[in-house]
C-alpha cells in the first residue's frame, strides 16, 4: 500500500503591530506634507488673487473719479465772473437741505489728520450741449408783472421744460437757481410762479439785463456728485437726485466700490493770471485751502488725487508694517510731503485707517493709484 505525503501547511506571517505603527507615521508624514504644500500653495493663490482684486477696485475707483471731474465745470465754468458765486435756491420757499452753497467745478473737503478727503464735482447734466445764454432786452425784473414770467434770450438752444437754470451776472452778485415751466421759444426762457416748487414769486430777486452782462446757465437735472470713504472701506458716492413734482433730496452715501481706505486730494492752483483770463502756465501749488474767491477759484485748473486700495486677504503675519508712500516727485510743492527713503523724492503718508492701538490694519496689503486730472472745463473755456 502506498502512502501520500501530508502537505504541510505554512501558515502566513502578518505585520506586527510595530510595522502598523511605522507604516501610520509615514503616511501621517506624507499627508501632513501634501497638506503643506497644498496650504502654502492655496495661501499664494489666494494673496494674488486678491492682489488682483485690489488692482481692479482701484483701477475702476480712480477711472470712476477721473470721468466725472474731468466734467467739473460743464455748463458754467465759460462763464469765468461767476465761478464761485454764492448759489441761492429755494424750493417750496424754503432752503435745499445740502444745496451747495458756491457754484463751483470740485470743493474738497480735506480730512483731519490724515483721514480721508472727500471730492464734491458740480457740472450740466445736459447731455446735448449747455453754454450761458445772454440775456437780452427789456431783461428780468422781479418787480415788473410783465418782465418777472420769464428771462428774453439771445438763444434757447439746449434748454427744454424742467430744466434748472442759474441767473447770472457778470458781477459779484448771487447766482440765482429758477426752473423751466414750459417748452421755451426761440428767444425766451419762461419761468411762471409756483412757489410749491422751485420759482417762488419774486425768484430770482435781482435784475437780469443785457447791460450787466447777464446770462442763464443751463444746468439740466444737475450733476451734484460727493465721493468720500466709508467707515467699512469703501469708496462712496452720495448724489443729488431730482424727482418730477417731488422735493429735491440726495441719495445717501452709496458704496460703489470695496476696500478703497483712503483718497487724498489737492488743489493744482495756477499763479499766473491776466484779469480774468489764466495763461497757460504751468500748475505752481498744490494745497487743500478752499479759494475765497472768484479770481482764487479761476486759478485751479487741475485736481490731484491718491487711492489706497486694500486686498481682501487677511494675512496671518503682519505683511504691512508701516503706512503706504505716494511719491509726488522731488519737487513737489505739496505741505505735506517728507523727503522718500530713497532720499530722491518726496512722499506723502498715506494713514490706513486704524481703531485705537489695533494692529489688524497690519495684515492686509495695500496699493496706492494717483492721477493728474485737468479740469478741461476750467482750461478751454478760457
Amino acid at each position: 500500500m502506498t502512502m501520500r505525503a501530508v502537505p504541510v501547511r505554512r501558515f502566513s506571517r502578518g505585520f506586527t503591530l510595530i510595522e502598523l505603527m511605522v507604516g501610520l507615521v509615514v503616511g501621517l508624514v506624507c499627508t501632513l506634507a501634501i497638506t503643506q504644500i497644498m496650504l502654502t500653495s492655496e495661501g499664494q493663490k489666494r494673496t494674488t488673487t486678491s492682489g488682483s482684486d485690489a488692482q481692479v477696485n482701484g483701477v475702476l475707483a480712480i477711472d470712476t473719479l477721473r470721468n466725472s471731474i474731468q466734467e467739473a465745470g460743464y455748463g458754467f465754468s465759460s462763464f469765468a465772473p461767476i465761478v464761485g458765486c454764492s448759489l441761492v435756491a429755494k424750493y417750496n420757499n424754503a432752503d435745499v437741505p445740502g444745496f451747495p452753497a458756491n457754484l463751483v467745478p470740485v470743493l474738497i473737503t480735506d480730512g483731519l489728520n490724515g483721514a480721508p478727503d472727500s471730492i464734491r464735482v458740480l457740472s450740466s447734466s445736459k447731455n446735448t450741449f449747455s453754454v450761458p445764454v445772454a440775456v437780452v432786452d427789456p431783461g428780468y425784473n422781479p418787480g415788473d408783472a410783465t418782465l418777472n414770467q420769464g428771462f428774453p434770450v439771445l438763444s434757447s438752444s439746449g434748454v427744454t421744460k424742467g430744466d434748472l437754470m442759474v441767473a447770472a451776472t457778470n458781477t459779484a452778485s448771487n447766482c440765482e437757481v429758477f426752473q423751466v415751466t414750459a417748452d421755451p421759444t426761440a428767444s425766451r426762457v419762461d419761468r411762471a410762479d409756483d412757489p410749491a416748487h422751485w420759482n417762488a414769486v419774486g425768484r430770482p430777486a435781482l435784475l437780469y439785463t443785457a447791460l450787466q452782462n447777464s446770462a442763464v446757465i443751463n444746468l439740466g437735472s444737475f450733476n451734484d456728485v460727493t465721493y468720500g470713504i466709508g467707515p467699512a472701506g469703501t469708496l462712496q458716492m452720495n448724489r443729488l437726485t431730482l424727482g418730477n413734482n417731488s422735493a429735491p433730496g440726495y441719495s445717501g452715501n452709496t458704496d460703489i466700490y470695496s476696500n478703497i481706505v483712503n483718497l487724498q486730494a489737492y488743489y493744482g492752483k495756477a499763479a499766473t493770471i491776466d484779469g480774468v483770463a489764466i495763461t497757460m502756465a504751468p500748475i505752481d501749488t498744490w494745497d487743500t485751502v478752499l479759494p475765497a474767491n472768484n479770481t482764487k477759484w479761476l486759478q485751479v485748473l487741475a485736481i490731484k488725487i491718491a487711492l489706497v486700495a486694500r486686498s481682501d486677504q487677511y494675512e496671518k503675519t503682519e505683511v504691512t508694517t508701516a503706512d503706504p508712500l505716494w511719491d509726488v516727485g522731488p519737487n513737489s510743492p505739496i505741505n505735506e510731503a517728507v523727503t522718500c527713503p530713497n532720499g530722491a523724492s518726496k512722499c506723502v503718508v498715506l494713514k490706513i485707517p486704524r481703531t485705537g492701538n489695533s494692529r489688524e490694519w497690519m495684515h492686509y496689503r495695500y496699493r496706492v493709484f494717483d492721477t493728474v486730472i485737468p479740469l478741461r472745463n476750467m482750461i478751454y473755456n478760457r
